[in-house]
């Protein structure tokens, strides 16, 4: 143990997980779990296994004293999308890497420090037709499968975390008053999205119960603690959602009132609506080929109070079948006109949270979900070491981008930089003090937001050396070098991330120069202080 100002302690010892999801399934948390309101299911079923998150998921695996690029013109920044009701989303490319190194003159890059996100601003929601960038290439997204995993006999120690599901419980706070003390934890994706602004922390103490108490629920990231105290949290369990699969589509077939009988043709599957029942709010299609049904399936009625989160009544709106899709629409209007409202696509696939990714089979995929049943993009992540000699890159999945080495002198990265697939590169990212290849690229949620208030401080540093070296060889006759501006812009992008979410997660305040009196945290790598709350502060 450790200890920390203000008395308290940091254990080293690593996370318990002392059992696996299926056997907290035979705990019925079914009926345990609570859901949206009384008499209401739980929206996702129970997950009956679990699987591994990406590798270096966890807060310990952030990238260090990394390099940050805000755009290349082959990653986009804030590309606006727009579903089928209008609504609009922008999306962002980010790329990370975590956990570099240089060893016997090459940079290594271990399995799942080079990760591409996908970072959406707003939750994507299936069955509105929203359009979803692959890499550069729309697709849609259609519908989603997601499951709660349940952990049983969880130990945090303060300063670390856990995966559970797709998420990620960071112990990161412990704030005294008198002779009482609470215990924040902080909730995040497994691409690093934080749900505090969506939902607040979960706080939990034994010595606050007209303040705080020993469970949470934040939709389906639920807890039951039994031992909480600034060394570490005890949970008899942890839940946490998983997008287990995202139904994507390339073509779209259809989409209007169709009447009984109607055919259409993806690929060699021809579509039938065989029967509209409007009393019954009913309609069956078949999907065939070759003239043999390959699937008939009747779709409806429509739940409206349950939709569109809740799986057992969204799955009785949809079909899948050999590469094609669609669902009846839900809507006050889907029956008109002697016919029902549907949306049919081609050249459907899928992504699976921890498969190997069909357009690359270097990198698996991972779907990241938020417990509100929306997602939150997807990640693909190397599966193997990646090794880069200088004067030699690394592809990107699909070549979306590189990463190439120019120069490496000792155990030092002098000239480094990340290129888009036309070749547009950024600034050389090396330097004497460089001794790795650390990467936060983008401007999204996680890119630009998350991420940046746990390593803006170290990152900003590490610009600023840059802009130093860039001034080298310039005189003042000549002004500042063209390096160095547009080291200056990427700083301020950074600086102005960091600075917006502080702010605003202060209620447009600024944030304070000396941590608030009263905050004990539990760990010397906490992030900077956000509010007078219960945010952790910097131990020297």
């Amino acid at each position: 143990m450790k200890r920390l100002p203000g008395g308290g302690f940091v254990l080293a010892a690593s996370l318990t997980l002392c059992t696996t999801a299926a056997s907290a399934a035979a705990a019925d948390y079914a009926v345990l779990l609570t859901p949206a309101r009384p008499g209401l299911p739980l929206a996702h079923p129970i997950a009956a296994n679990d699987i591994p998150p990406p590798p270096l998921s966890l807060v310990a695996d952030r990238p260090k004293d990394p390099a940050y690029v805000a755009s290349l013109p082959g990653l986009p920044q804030g590309r606006t999308v727009v579903d089928d009701y209008g609504t609009k989303r922008p999306k962002f490319d980010g790329v990370f890497i975590r956990k570099s190194r240089v060893e016997n003159g090459q940079v290594v890059i271990p399995p799942g420090g080079l990760a591409y996100l996908e970072d959406t601003w707003g939750g994507e929601v299936a069955l509105k037709g929203e359009p979803m960038p692959v890499l550069g290439r729309m697709t849609t997204y259609v519908d989603y499968d997601m499951s709660i995993v349940v952990k049983e006999n969880v130990e945090i120690p303060a300063g670390q975390s856990v995966a559970v599901g797709g998420q990620i419980y960071y112990y990161y706070a412990t704030v005294g008053h008198e002779q009482t003390m609470n215990h924040a934890l902080h909730v995040r994706t497994i691409a690093g999205t934080d749900w505090e602004w969506a939902f607040g922390n979960p706080v939990l103490s034994s010595t606050q119960p007209g303040w705080w108490g020993m469970r949470f629920a934040q939709l389906y990231n639920q807890g039951q603690a039994r031992e909480v105290g600034p060394q570490k949290l005890v949970f008899d369990w942890l839940s946490g959602v998983r997008m287990d699969r995202l139904l994507v589509a390339d073509e779209r077939v259809f989409a209007g009132v169709a009447r009984a009988g109607q055919e259409w043709q993806s690929g060699t599957r021809t579509i039938k609506l065989a029967a509209v029942d409007a009393s019954e709010g009913t309609v069956k299609v078949q999907v065939l080929e070759g003239g043999e049904i390959k699937l008939e399936r009747t779709l409806g009625p429509i739940r409206a109070d349950r939709l569109l989160e809740d799986t057992e009544a969204r799955k009785a709106l949809v079909f899948e079948e050999g590469g094609v899709a669609g669902f009846l629409v839900p809507g006050k209007t889907t029956f008109r006109d002697g016919g029902a409202e549907l949306k049919i696509y081609g050249k459907a696939s899928s992504l699976r949270y921890g498969d190997t990714y069909a357009g690359d089979a270097r990198f698996a995929v991972y779907p990241v979900g938020c417990p509100t049943g929306h997602n939150f993009g997807f990640l693909l992540v190397n599966r193997e070491e990646i090794r880069i000699a200088p004067g030699a890159s690394a592809q990107g999945p699909e070549g979306y981008f590189r990463i190439a080495v120019d120069r490496i002198e000792g155990g030092n990265v002098l000239a480094w930089h990340v290129e888009d697939k036309a070749g547009n590169r950024s600034a050389n990212l090396g330097g004497p003090a460089v001794s790795n290849v650390d990467l936060v690229l983008g401007q999204g949620r996680v890119a630009g937001q998350a991420l940046l208030t746990d390593v803006g401080r170290a990152l900003n540093v590490r610009n600023y050396a840059a802009l130093e070296q860039a001034q080298v060889g310039s005189s003042a006759a000549n002004g500042p070098s063209t390096a160095l501006l547009g080291g200056l812009a990427v700083l301020a992008v950074a600086l102005a991330g960091v600075g917006y979410e502080l702010g605003r997660r202060r209620g447009g305040a600024a944030a304070p120069a000396v941590p608030p009196a009263g905050l004990r945290p539990p760990s010397p790598v906490a992030a900077p202080a956000r509010r007078e709350r219960r945010e952790p502060v910097e131990v020297a």
